[in-house]
């Protein structure tokens, strides 16, 4: 391309030669990656470099000069602006190849793991499937008030009105709560001056109920009438709960909760299992894809004799798994978690469930002992991947089959990488829990190699 030397603020035509782990255009000058958000494969762009670094430069999209064919109107008016959607500006075929090649080029990177990806099974919903949101509240220094999202990486908030990843209650939420700030003259918190009241709303839904919460900076603050009429004249069917957090922080809830308004929790029966969910319980955001990923871990276990769910958090997964299994165990090492797990067992009289709380990698290998192997696993561990130890402790306990599910490729295939020479794979099966976005789901199912 030439013997030009880049450097911050340079403007530069390139060709996009393939796709990044997040969804970006990436080009290659003078052997050096440029990374292009919101540009496509095989297209050809001008950019504006914006950062420059040893290894790679990042760029911002001036202009398609060459679009590809793959290439469509992005639906939502602050898409390439809030910090949330990656990939709106792709058809569905190429969201779904984008994120099976991410799959597969994550177990080649990290785990030289050359292995057949499914096809990415995909959502009936591409907007409105969310079941959850949470909105930044801020006040500018003139006054006025804003809900949105943060922008990419900042903190300055993207004003919006409605979020099409999120249900069609979210526009009348936001517009009556901003009402409700105004008219009653509530401040809404400055980052700059750490000043003001309300920091955040959090919203989770089910069917037609929904849950907000009300995150604030004075626990003496309780002028929740209003909201509560305000939203009345919309909805039947809510409550609302007070939560505290006085830190200036990247943790949205503190502590602290005070139920305010209405239900406390939304009750849901899935899998012949009853639960309840509220804004600080875990569940996956698409209720769809969720219901499709148990059903298949459901199939895999195929009334097994012994499973063991490590990181079983508030035990859904494990109490759904006891109604297709002789005898399950669930292990969490958080206290509070595996107090709502015993709660959900006696809820539904699973007497085949036993729930333990501890540290994966000292339970399971005295668990191993105790089945004498004969076990199948469950792994559904957070963001960042299985502990190594809690690895060597499963490679060391030899359960029959393992079913992983994970949220993060990188942290997936740095696992499978520790687990490949005792385990073959038989399937991986990405599911495309987060449409619009570059994030992506995938189960994996691994068999214990025979002497």
């Amino acid at each position: 391309m030439g013997e030009k030397v880049l450097k911050k603020n340079d403007d530069i035509t390139v060709n996009i030669e393939r796709f990044g782990a997040n969804g970006e255009g990436i080009a290659v000058y003078n052997n050096k990656i440029i990374f292009v958000p919101f540009a496509c494969e095989g297209e050809q762009v001008s950019a504006h470099i914006i950062c420059d670094k040893k290894s790679f430069y990042i760029a911002k999209l001036i202009n398609i000069i060459s679009p590809s064919k793959e290439r469509v109107k992005a639906p939502c008016p602050y898409y390439g602006k809030c910090g949330g959607c990656d990939i709106q500006h792709l058809s569905l075929d190429a969201q779904l190849k984008l994120k099976k090649n991410i799959v597969k080029d994550a177990l080649s990177k990290y785990a030289k793991i050359n292995v057949s990806v499914n096809d990415v099974i995909g959502s009936e919903k591409q907007l409105r499937y969310r079941n959850k949101f949470s909105f930044p509240v801020q006040q500018t220094d003139d006054g006025k008030i804003k809900i949105g999202m943060f922008k990419k990486n900042s903190h300055e908030i993207c004003e919006i009105e409605d979020c099409l990843l999120q249900s069609e209650k979210t526009k009348d939420i936001i517009s009556l709560f901003k009402e409700y700030l105004n008219e009653e003259n509530i401040t809404a918190y400055n980052e700059a001056t750490k000043s003001g009241i309300v920091k955040h709303i959090v919203v989770r839904e089910h069917a037609e109920s929904f849950i907000l919460t009300v995150v604030v900076t004075d626990e003496k603050f309780n002028n929740f009438r209003p909201l509560i009429q305000k939203l009345s004249t919309k909805f039947k069917s809510f409550g609302i709960v007070k939560n505290v957090n006085k830190l200036s922080n990247n943790v949205i809830f503190g502590k602290r909760d005070e139920f305010i308004y209405g239900l406390k929790e939304l009750k849901i029966q899935e899998f012949e299992i009853s639960y309840q969910v509220n804004n600080r319980s875990f569940l996956q955001v698409n209720n769809e894809v969720k219901n499709k990923i148990y059903s298949k871990i459901i199939s895999e276990i195929n009334y097994a004799k012994n499973v063991c769910d490590a990181y079983s958090g508030a035990g859904l997964l494990s109490a759904i798994v006891a109604k297709n299994a002789e005898n399950v165990y669930g292990i969490e090492i958080i206290p509070e978690a595996n107090i709502n797990a015993e709660e959900l067992k006696k809820q539904n009289g699973l007497k085949n469930l036993t729930n333990i709380c501890g540290d994966c990698s000292k339970v399971l290998p005295t668990l191993a002992k105790q089945l004498k192997s004969d076990f199948s696993l469950i792994l559904d561990p957070p963001r960042k991947g299985v502990d190594k130890v809690v690895c060597d402790a499963i490679i060391a306990s030899e359960p029959k089959q393992i079913i992983y599910l994970s949220c993060n490729p990188a942290t997936l295939a740095r696992d499978l990488n520790l687990l490949k020479d005792k385990y073959e794979i038989e399937f991986v099966q990405p599911y495309d829990m987060f449409p619009q976005t570059a994030n992506i789901e995938t189960l994996v199912k691994l068999n214990l190699r025979k002497a």
